[in-house]
């Protein structure tokens, strides 16, 4: 299994981002005794499409996916690759605000990077409220880690559209505001995924975002990171990171975090 999880290699920062949103999300469907939980439009994060919500599969939950056709035959790859195919149900949808789903189908429906996507995120708040029993949660890329500006500048410098959204609407001042538009109540937000490093948002070094992927062999063969190893959720560095994260003050987590996030109850 060790060659599997090498091709699934995500690089620390990548398995901690996902074990760190995935631990907030389990805390609260575990509150609110929601089992059923959709992601959607599930998105790329450390290189692999659509792969967020592995470990919530893992750990029991009966997990749905959309993902949109640019990623959908890459998603269901790395859910085969790792032998999860049978623990999550992968649906083509490109249309986030206009879904095929029944209302109230599903305890839980949340999504990564895609609400600072839209110009007006509030039609999409509201389909998901529309299938959502329960809870509803947006995860935004926070523009206040250092990492945000430096690649804000190296798509200047590089004349490169950017494409990781609005500003305005990574903010969880803007996710609470639509949230309670959409007539939610707000149950939780703050930041997730704080490791002492910044983020690199979606940098590349030699087309790999894995960065010791150009390093001698036998540190790269020694140096892998994927989220759906059972083994990695319980390493130490991964329980002592998860440790500082939980006990920092609020305000400081929210100054720091790479992602934000705003929870609520329909």
């Amino acid at each position: 299994m060790d060659n599997i999880y090498q091709k699934v290699n995500e690089g620390i920062g990548g398995a901690y981002e996902r074990i760190a949103y995935s631990n907030i999300i389990k805390k609260i469907a575990k509150k609110y005794n929601c089992q059923t939980i959709l992601e959607h439009n599930a998105t790329y994060i450390a290189g692999i499409p659509g792969f967020n919500s592995c470990l919530l599969a893992q750990a029991g939950l009966k997990v749905t996916i959309t993902v949109h056709s640019r990623d959908y035959q890459d998603t269901l790859q790395a859910w085969r690759l790792l032998g999860l195919a049978d623990k999550a149900k992968i649906i083509e949808w490109n249309d986030d605000f206009q879904t095929p789903f029944s209302d109230n189908e599903f305890d839980f429906v949340w999504n990564h990077l895609a609400f600072e996507h839209y110009q007006n995120p509030l039609p999409l708040v509201q389909e998901m409220k529309r299938i959502s029993k329960k809870v509803v949660m947006n995860l935004t890329l926070s523009p206040f880690n250092i990492g945000f500006p430096l690649h804000w500048l190296i798509h200047k410098i590089a004349r490169k559209p950017w494409d990781h959204g609005y500003f305005k609407n990574t903010l969880i001042s803007t996710m609470e505001k639509k949230h309670q538009e959409a007539g939610l109540k707000i149950i939780e937000s703050g930041g997730c995924d704080v490791p002492p490093w910044m983020d690199t948002v979606d940098a590349k070094m030699g087309e790999s975002m894995t960065y010791l992927d150009h390093s001698p062999k036998f540190i790269r063969d020694n140096w892998v990171w994927c989220s759906a190893d059972p083994k990695i959720k319980n390493h130490w560095l991964i329980k002592m990171l998860w440790s500082w994260e939980k006990n920092m003050p609020e305000w400081f987590r929210r100054a720091v975090a790479h992602h934000l996030y705003t929870a609520s109850l329909k």
